[in-house]
């Protein structure tokens, strides 16, 4: 049986990668480093609530 998906609404460097892998990608790991490193950035600038759903 397969399990079932857990998709997270805050990216992490491991599920970008996965994305990337799933989409074909030529280096998946670098792109989700880079698209990480301009997410953490803009978190820092523009912080925005996060709401967590119980």
């Amino acid at each position: 049986m397969r399990r079932k998906s857990t998709r997270t609404n805050i990216p992490t460097l491991a599920s970008m990668a996965i994305i990337y892998k799933t989409r074909g990608f030529k280096r998946p790991k670098g792109c989700a480093r880079v698209y990480m490193s301009g997410y953490n950035d803009a978190k820092t600038r523009y912080k925005k609530k996060i709401i967590k759903k119980n």
